[in-house]
């Protein structure tokens, strides 16, 4: 479960692992306590070192817990549930799947049952289409999963809901919905004002019929676009929002958030071809075309919510001006992200959960990009 949790973000090339280390942080050992010489001296070391650095208390508690290793016994006490979750046995090649050997305990169960509740319950159509999504209990076939996320959509002019039904209904699999007639990208685009996304598709369906009118237009939408909102980790969040207080229940709650990033991330992308090929060699010698390929890349690195349109502002401005500035930059920038986060060292699978649970949370609310920017500025070396 965390292993999947943890790639959750990986489902692009583009992605650059990191850890979310927001205080509080685990507990700070007391030194007094059964601690021999050379750990007290690496704690001290540790301290010392931390003391000289940006006030980040989450980073102190964590470099003198990783300095300072409490007894496996003690390790031991924090107890999310994992020993709850199914188990499973490790195939002898990569191609088999693991084995499952036991099933999910019934406490698992009930947590993971409490927060499909929670979901239903909510005033937020997120929460509720998420619950829908997520199909916890397996209570309804893959097709009636689809359907039920779908007539929510109809039922609603929230944007992030009408995004996660049309990226479903475009998804390999679910064209056998007849309710997915429903949804357009032109749709979409009208109850997310300012968002680019679901213009990208639209230059592509315009090209595909030849109507150049519908490029121009599109590419003009593109241009005004004032964020590139994927809204990729909304499910994720939603659930995220909603786990259970007792922290027995934290490995159930993480479980269903690794599902809701795995089937986001099986959903149908934009396609940023047309865009590129639209753009290339100054827009075809088109100096209007040109200048707005630039604004969309502009807009594309300042305000996309994940590391995809981030990526492609790099490559937009490259094929149109021949600038490869931006396309470093992004490479450094996400080196940046990838060398700028708090290991977990010396704390508990658990304490890792927590960590990877409040990256996800904030991904949710600030877009992924924003989120490895912040995680970079806070950024303490242990």
């Amino acid at each position: 479960m965390l292993a999947a949790l943890a790639a959750g973000g990986a489902w692009w090339l583009v992605r650059a692992p990191a850890v979310d280390r927001p205080a509080p942080g685990p507990r700070v050992p007391d030194a007094s306590v059964d601690i021999d010489p050379p750990m007290l001296h690496a704690r001290h070391q540790a301290a010392r070192t931390v003391a000289t650095m940006p006030d980040d208390p989450w980073t102190l508690a964590e470099s003198l817990a990783a300095s300072a290793p409490r007894k496996s016994a003690e390790r031991d006490k924090d107890d999310c549930g994992m020993a709850d979750a199914p188990q499973f046995d490790k195939a002898d090649t990569e191609d088999v799947d693991p084995v499952q050997t036991r099933g999910a305990a019934p406490r698992y169960l009930a947590a993971q049952a409490r927060i499909d509740a929670a979901l239903r319950a909510s005033g937020d159509p997120l929460d509720r289409v998420t619950a829908d999504f997520l199909n916890v209990g397996n209570l309804r076939t893959e097709a009636g999963r689809e359907e039920a996320v779908v007539q929510q959509a109809l039922a609603t002019s929230d944007p992030r809901v009408y995004a996660l039904a049309y990226g479903l209904c475009r998804s390999h699999g679910s064209s056998h919905i007849a309710s997915c007639a429903s949804f357009s990208a032109e749709g979409w685009a009208r109850l997310d004002p300012g968002n680019g996304i679901p213009w990208v598709d639209l230059l592509g369906e315009a090209q595909a019929r030849g109507d150049a009118d519908g490029v121009r237009d599109a590419l003009a939408h593109l241009a005004a676009s004032r964020r590139f909102d994927m809204r990729f980790y909304g499910p994720a969040g939603a659930v995220a929002a909603h786990l259970p207080d007792d922290p027995r229940d934290l490995a159930a709650g993480a479980d269903l958030v690794s599902r809701a990033v795995s089937q986001a991330a099986a959903l149908a992308l934009p396609a940023f071809k047309p865009l590129l090929d639209a753009c290339r060699q100054q827009g075809g010698g088109d100096e209007q075309r040109a200048q707005q390929c630039v604004a969309i890349s502009d807009a594309m690195y300042a305000h996309s919510d994940t590391l995809i349109p981030f990526a492609i502002s790099g490559a937009l401005l490259a094929q149109t001006t021949g600038d490869e500035s931006r396309r470093e930059l992004i490479k450094a920038e996400r080196a940046m992200f990838s060398a700028h986060w708090s290991p977990a060292t010396g704390l508990s699978k658990c304490g890792v959960a927590r960590d990877l649970l409040k990256e996800i949370r904030r991904k949710a609310e600030i877009g992924e990009v924003e989120t490895y920017r912040e995680q970079a500025r806070r950024f303490v070396t242990p």
